[in-house]
């Protein structure tokens, strides 16, 4: 999926209208701070609106429904990964992910809920929203060799770690993103990609600036990133454009995945002028939806 649009639980105009903002996956974000009574209205408009998508019969219009729920140090996590399940969404975005053992806690805790609700196990996927905090984000590289099997994507904080470091900028000349965000961005992408997984870049806040929200989109995609969250409807269309696939990469996935097809068992071949690893063929899959 190339857009990931963020709605907040608690603005009921905008889950009102989120299921027409084309974006390939809703994220319904319960991980804002609110107070306890907006907390709770927020959860029962997510678990409603879940739950009220949870069959699309008009093909043009599907996506995937997702929940963000705040990070397990936080005393009411419990509560709003219930009140998301309640609409057996497609998965859950762990806000300020710690690391590994916070991923093998919540899959535990979905386990059991699944079980509880008479869902498929393991039907519900993770993506980690990582690096909002310095030592968060040393651990980062950790998770290539210790990623549970739910994960099916990486993203990441620059906010949260910017405001953590006192940061004073998020880029600095030229746009690029100053040295502590980038090392963090850059391990996303290269085990997102290690493992075969979705890797998707942290939202342009400024919904004003739309050509330079086309610009980071276009950078995010040229750096190897899969995806990117919107944060208003106004994005999505940019966000498609700049992750739609170009022919060049149509006709190399095409060229790799019959070759694999030739020879299924093989653990390498030559495609074209260069080597093609295993790696590689589920890459070019996903590319041609056939995943």
């Amino acid at each position: 999926m190339r857009s990931w649009i963020l709605i907040p639980a608690e603005n009921d105009k905008a889950i009102a209208a989120a299921a027409g903002s084309g974006a390939g996956a809703i994220v319904i974000d319960l991980a804002r701070p609110l107070a306890p009574g907006l907390q709770a209205a927020a959860r029962m408009a997510a678990s409603t609106w879940l739950r009220a998508h949870r069959e699309q019969v008009v093909a043009e219009r599907r996506f995937e429904r997702w929940a963000r729920i705040p990070g397990l140090d936080t005393a009411d996590w419990r509560e709003a990964l219930g009140a998301a399940m309640e609409g057996s969404p497609h998965g859950i975005v762990l806000a300020n992910c710690r690391g590994a053992e916070d991923i093998r806690q919540l899959a535990s805790v979905l386990y059991e809920v699944e079980d509880r609700l008479g869902l498929a196990a393991n039907i519900t996927r993770i993506i980690p929203q990582l690096g909002s905090r310095p030592g968060d984000a040393l651990a980062i590289g950790r998770l290539a060799d210790d990623l549970h099997p739910r994960v099916s994507g990486l993203t990441w904080d620059a906010i949260g770690l910017a405001r953590a470091i006192g940061a004073r900028r998020l880029r600095g000349p030229g746009g690029r993103w100053s040295d502590p965000l980038a090392h963090v961005r850059a391990q996303v992408v290269l085990i997102a990609h290690a493992r075969g997984i979705d890797a998707i870049e942290h939202p342009f806040r400024d919904v004003q600036d739309a050509d330079t929200g086309r610009r980071v989109a276009e950078t995010a995609r040229a750096d190897g990133f899969t995806g990117m969250v919107a944060v208003h409807p106004a994005q999505v269309p940019w966000i498609n454009s700049a992750f739609a696939p170009l022919e060049s990469e149509l006709s190399e996935a095409f060229r790799i995945v019959a070759a694999f097809r030739a020879d299924p068992d093989a653990p390498f071949l030559v495609v074209g002028d260069r080597r093609v690893e295993r790696s590689e063929l589920q890459r070019a899959r996903r590319l041609l939806g056939e995943d």
